[in-house]
């Protein structure tokens, strides 16, 4: 698979076991790949790495059933993924084709599709689907896994009360953890005031700035933090957009570098409140609002009333049109 969705999103949390399973990969790979890596997806780690002779490869593995792996040729981009179920899979990197189960065949399905989305709500859309179609396998667990960062907290909370088979799996080990933590900052509720400082070393509250008869949005980020960097320009076009109507943006930063925090609102022309403790993932902002991932966003109203939650790319532009009317 030439493209797919963020690595780093699919290598996000831990498998715990599963029964061990006996699995064999016959696969093609690039004419001039030497090596490939060989990945669990949840894990962030190289399990280990596979030769390749004459483009062809052979993978017999020894894992928890169900688990999800990912075989990548980083040197030709080249990327698909499996599913550990006991039955014999082949598969060509260079044209996606896949011969296997009917789990195997609905997760290559899956991923292709994904592949060829050309937008983060295409992509969106195409896990929505897979998790619809594979309710009963680790396909479906997979589509959670990244769909859970998207979904409102109605969304999610209905989603677990269906106590579908796919959250069994461990790849929605996280799924209602994330549920509670979205419950501190879910829509309806009032915002919850804390004190940072801002550049200057001043402290600052945030009850300052919301709840004072505008929108606002809080922006949680960091200068390290290569997705929240990538959505700036975004941010920032909505604030000068309609910052004459009182729109504010106060960013939450998660830095614990504070020249780097400094250096990167300046240079990126980041013309609004800018407020840390400098504290990394130890942030009180994390701790008040259930952060577990950045970028991540709350709109609040005039009073101070939640009513949007991680509005990135075109949904925030599209909520402060409906707000504002242009």
């Amino acid at each position: 698979m030439k493209r797919l969705f963020s690595l780093a999103a699919l290598l996000a949390a831990a498998l715990p076991f599963m029964a061990q399973t006996q699995f064999t990969v016959k696969g093609t790979a690039h004419k001039d790949a030497k090596t490939l890596a060989l990945m669990e997806i949840g894990t962030n780690q190289q399990n280990e790495t596979i030769n390749v002779t004459n483009g062809t490869f052979t993978i017999n593995t020894d894992k928890p059933e169900g688990t999800v792996m990912a075989i990548m040729d980083a040197e030709h981009k080249l990327f698909n993924m499996f599913v550990v179920d006991g039955k014999e899979l082949t598969l060509d990197m260079n044209t996606d084709e896949v011969k296997g189960s009917a789990q195997n065949m609905a997760l290559a399905k899956l991923a292709l599709a994904m592949s060829k989305a050309k937008t983060e709500t295409e992509q969106e859309e195409v896990l929505r689907q897979g998790l619809a179609a594979n309710p009963n396998n680790a396909v479906g667990a997979f589509a959670m896994s990244q769909l859970m960062y998207v979904m409102s907290y109605d969304e999610l909370k209905a989603e677990i009360e269906k106590d579908a088979p796919y959250l069994k799996h461990p790849l929605c080990a996280k799924v209602k953890p994330y549920l509670e933590s979205l419950a501190l900052r879910a829509p309806g509720t009032m915002f919850k005031d804390i004190e940072e400082a801002d550049t200057l070393g001043n402290s600052h509250k945030l009850s300052e700035y919301v709840g004072k008869g505008n929108y606002v949005l809080i922006d949680f980020w960091a200068s390290w933090c290569g997705p929240c960097m990538m959505e700036m320009p975004n941010v920032k076009a909505n604030f000068e957009k309609y910052k004459a109507k009182g729109f504010n943006v106060v960013g939450l930063s998660f830095d614990r570098n504070a020249d780097a925090w400094k250096k990167a609102i300046v240079e990126k022309g980041l013309n609004w409140t800018h407020l840390s403790d400098l504290k990394f993932w130890q942030t009180i902002a994390a701790q008040t609002y259930g952060i577990r991932s950045i970028p991540s966003s709350i709109l609040c109203d005039p009073t101070g009333k939640i009513i949007a939650i991680d509005l990135r790319g075109e949904k925030l532009g599209d909520k402060l049109k409906e707000i504002y009317g242009f």
